[in-house]
C-alpha cells in the first residue's frame, strides 16, 4: 500500500511566513488554550465515544501539521504530549509519536547533508546505511549504520533548521514579550537564553563534545549509560553514535513492572539532581524520547544538544534556599529566594506565606516520611499553586537560568508521574544538596 501525501518524506522545511509563522501561531494557540482549559476543569466534562474520537482526530491532525513544520513548535508538541493535563489521555498518546517519530526528510536530502558534511555518501562511508530513519524529530532523524563491527546511530539534521529556529524563535519573542508584560520578568533577557539554548543545538560537533563528557560523568553511576561518540563519523550537522539498545519510554512504561519502573525513575532523579548540585550542570531536554530502558534497572540518556552549566554560587544560593525549607527557616527561605532572582526585595505586595506553601507542596517528596508516589495528580495540584491560583504569578521574577530549569522540573515530575514512580526521594534529593559543589565542565 503506497505513503499518502501528507506523509511522504519532505525535501525542504516549511519557512514562509503563510506557512510557517502563521501555522505556528495557530497550533500554540490551539495547544495553550486546551492546556488551560484542561487544567484548569473549565468545559463540559465528556468521557463519551464520540469525545475520545473527537480528541485523536485532532491529536492526529497535529501531529502531521507539527511533523511537516518540525522546529520550535514541534518542541512544545513533545512537552504537551507527556506534560499530565495538557491535552485529554487519547491526545497525548496519539501526540506521543512526536517523542521519536515524525514525516521524515527524503533520503536524497539526507545523502547530500551527510556528504557535505563527511566528505562522501553515506554508502562510501559506512558499511551500511538504512535509507529509512528509525527515528524522526525536531531538528534531525536517526537512520541505523554500520562499520565494522559496530551497529551505528546516525543523526542527520534537516537542512535549513537553523533559519526555521531563528523564524521561530522570533515569533517566540514577540509573545514571552506579550506575556511578560505587568510582571517583573525582563522578556528581552528570557528570548535572549532561550534563542542561545535552542540554536545551540544546531551544532552537533557541540552536542558530541557534550555526550562524550557526559559519557565520562555518569560512568559513576551504576544505572546510567550514554553511548559513546564515532568521530571520525561526526560534523557539524552529522552526530554518529554506537547504537544502544533498549525500549523507548511508551513501551517500557506499558510492559515493565512497577519495580522496574521505580528502578528507572530513581536513575533519572539521580542522575538530574547530582549533575546540577554536584556537578552545575545538565541536559535540559527531559522528554521521555531521550531515554532508552533496559529490563536489568539501567537507563540510556540520549540527545546532549540543549545543555545548560549553571554558576556555582547559583548552585550555592540554591542549597541554602532547600535546606532553609527542610529546616522550616522562614527568613533564611525569604533571602536566599530574593539572592535566587526570584523574588524582589523591595516588593511589598509580594505574598510571602503563598510562596512558602507552595514551595513546601513542591518539596512534598522530599520531606516526605512514608514513601511518596509520583501521580499525575500531584503535578497537576502544582500547576495551579505555581500559575493559574498563585497570587505572585504577576510578581514572580524569571532568571534566565530558571528558564530551562522550570522546563526540566516540570518535565521530570511528569516522566516519574507518568511511571508511578515510588523511590527514595529524600536520600537522594538531600545526598545532591549536601553534597560540594565540582563544576564538571
Amino acid at each position: 500500500m503506497g505513503r499518502k501525501d501528507d506523509d511522504a518524506p519532505l525535501e525542504a522545511l516549511p519557512s514562509g511566513f503563510t506557512d510557517r509563522t502563521l501555522v505556528n501561531a495557530r497550533l500554540a494557540t490551539r495547544l495553550g488554550a486546551s492546556a488551560l482549559k484542561r487544567t484548569l476543569g473549565f468545559g463540559k466534562k465528556d468521557a463519551s465515544a464520540e469525545r475520545a474520537a473527537r480528541a485523536v482526530h485532532d491529536a492526529t491532525a497535529l501531529v502531521r501539521e507539527l511533523g511537516r513544520l518540525k522546529g520550535l513548535v514541534m518542541k512544545v508538541g513533545q512537552m504537551a504530549s507527556y506534560l499530565p493535563g495538557a491535552l485529554p489521555d487519547e491526545a497525548q498518546e496519539v501526540l506521543a509519536r512526536l517523542q521519536a517519530e515524525t514525516q521524515p526528510l527524503s533520503f536524497a536530502r539526507v545523502r547530500e547533508v551527510v556528504a557535505r558534511e563527511l566528505g562522501d555518501e553515506p554508502s562510501k562511508l559506512f558499511d551500511r546505511f538504512d535509507e529509512t530513519p528509525f527515528a524522526a524529530a525536531s531538528i534531525g532523524q536517526v537512520h541505523r549504520a554500520r562499520l565494522g563491527d559496530r551497529e551505528l546511530a546516525v543523526k542527520v539534521q534537516y537542512p535549513g533548521v537553523d533559519e526555521v529556529l531563528d523564524r521561530d524563535l522570533s515569533a517566540a519573542a514577540w509573545f514571552l514579550k506579550m506575556s511578560a508584560m505587568g510582571t517583573p520578568i525582563d522578556a528581552k533577557v528570557v528570548a535572549a537564553e532561550l534563542r542561545a539554548r535552542v540554536l545551540e543545538e544546531c551544532d552537533y560537533l557541540r552536542e558530541a563534545d557534550a555526550q562524550e563528557r557526559f559519557r565520562a560523568l555518569l560512568q559513576r553511576y551504576p544505572r546510567c549509560e550514554v553511548p559513546e561518540v564515532v568521530r571520525d563519523r561526526t560534523g557539524r550537522r552529522v552526530l554518529t553514535a554506537v547504537f544502544a539498545d533498549g525500549a523507548p519510554f511508551s513501551r517500557f512504561r506499558a510492559e515493565a513492572i512497577q519495580a522496574e519502573k521505580d528502578t528507572a525513575g530513581a536513575a533519572i532523579f539521580e542522575t538530574c539532581f547530582r549533575c546540577i548540585f554536584e556537578h552545575c550542570v545538565y541536559n535540559a531536554d527531559p522528554h521521555p524520547g531521550n531515554y532508552l530502558f533496559r529490563r536489568d534497572g539501567r537507563v540510556v540518556f540520549l540527545d546532549f544538544g540543549c545543555v545548560r552549566r549553571f554558576d556555582p554560587t547559583m548552585i550555592a544560593t540554591w542549597k541554602r534556599f532547600a535546606l532553609a525549607v527542610r529546616a522550616g527557616n522562614r527568613a533564611e527561605f525569604r533571602e536566599a529566594l530574593c539572592e535566587l532572582g526570584l523574588a524582589r526585595t523591595d516588593d511589598r505586595k509580594f505574598d510571602w506565606e503563598h510562596q512558602w506553601e507552595v514551595t513546601r507542596y513542591l518539596y512534598t517528596p522530599f520531606l516526605s516520611t512514608t514513601p511518596f508516589t509520583y501521580t499525575s495528580e500531584y503535578v497537576r495540584s502544582s500547576y495551579g499553586l505555581m500559575i493559574f491560583d498563585n497570587p505572585n504569578k504577576m510578581r514572580t521574577c524569571m532568571p534566565p537560568e530558571w528558564l530551562f530549569l522550570n522546563r526540566l522540573q516540570w518535565g521530570l515530575n511528569a516522566i516519574l508521574a507518568q511511571l508511578g514512580a515510588t523511590g527514595p526521594w529524600p536520600d537522594l534529593w538531600w545526598s545532591a544538596v549536601e553534597s560540594p559543589a565540582k563544576p564538571a565542565f
